[in-house]
């Protein structure tokens, strides 16, 4: 068999309503060169695996499924993987997104092959709200947000500039080095790891950026980041910012970075403590702010005045 040039990573947890339209999208994929879809089913409760199967079935060379009777969470599920797939690049797609562009890896694996010194390369992406069914065409470019290329570490130790997952392609190796074989990653608690690989390999490498669309990020009603309880997206949050403070702590020396990361650290605990309904919590970090010498709006204020934690 050729050698295997991309494996697309794959993690899904209960999406039989989406996972066809995902595997098929990856599927379609017009190559050069080899490539597998490794898929980490993580014990779904619905139909999932069942579906899975089936395009393994038709496609076994081309797929490989992972699962097992336990649900091991988003985070092992990727590792597992990640560390189970065979190419010298890695693309990924999780199970509820797919790609729109049936030419993406092989633009992505282009550029990458022909500039040694960039370690990943991403895109712009459509934006699909599952349940108003309201579609945003190329997101980045609809909003204004510009995202550069090159060395953009310091850039994306900013918690509001992202990276896409679903448009990104990376080489292996790098991977492998800086990350895999990081105990103290391979050990934490941490959510959407995704973050913490972007950042590391922009420390390491270049970051090249596609203003192009390859792919659509499903907006659904409740998931990891998007879930209406309350006590699960602040625990959600807080976990995203141990992932920016390890950064900060061992990467970076920034005074300026880290006074950002300070403010808006406080700021999102100050705004999950208005949902939660936590006096104490919004006090705490009302008096953060004030020590950042944050400027409230009238809003914030208002916020603060329906805890009564003013006067």
């Amino acid at each position: 068999m050729a050698e295997i040039m991309v494996s697309v990573i794959m993690v899904t947890y209960n999406h039989d309503k989406y996972i066809s339209k995902a595997i098929e999208s990856v599927l379609d994929q017009e190559t050069k060169f080899n490539f597998e879809l490794v898929i980490g089913e993580d014990s779904s409760t619905d139909n999932t695996r069942n579906i899975i199967e089936e395009y393994r079935k038709k496609q076994p060379n081309k797929i490989r499924l992972f699962s097992g009777d336990k649900n091991v969470g988003s985070t092992q599920n990727e590792i597992t993987i990640i560390k189970a797939s065979k190419g010298k690049y890695l693309a990924f797609c999780e199970g509820d997104d797919y790609w729109t562009d049936s030419f993406k890896l092989q633009k992505q694996v282009d550029f990458l092959e022909a500039n040694p010194d960039y370690g990943l390369v991403h895109s712009d992406v459509n934006h699909f709200n599952q349940k108003t069914g309201e579609l945003t065409i190329a997101y980045n470019k609809r909003n204004d947000i510009v995202i550069p290329s090159g060395n953009i570490f310091q850039f994306l130790m900013d918690p509001s500039h992202s990276i896409k997952t679903m448009t990104v392609c990376l080489r292996r190796d790098l991977l492998s080095k800086y990350y895999l074989g990081n105990e103290t990653i391979m050990t934490s608690n941490w959510k959407m790891i995704d973050i913490s690989i972007w950042l590391m390999l922009s420390y390491y490498s270049k970051i090249k950026y596609m203003d192009v669309v390859t792919a659509t990020y499903r907006l659904l009603p409740e998931s990891m980041s998007r879930t209406q309880n309350a006590v699960k997206l602040n625990d959600f949050h807080n976990k995203i910012y141990s992932i920016y403070y390890y950064f900060l702590n061992n990467f970076c020396d920034s005074e300026d970075i880290r006074k950002r990361i300070n403010m808006k650290y406080n700021l999102m605990n100050f705004n999950d403590a208005y949902i939660l309904g936590d006096r104490g919590l919004q006090k705490l970090y009302y008096t953060k702010l004030k020590k950042c010498n944050y400027k409230f709006s009238i809003k914030q204020y208002i916020m603060l005045l329906k805890l009564y934690l003013i006067g």
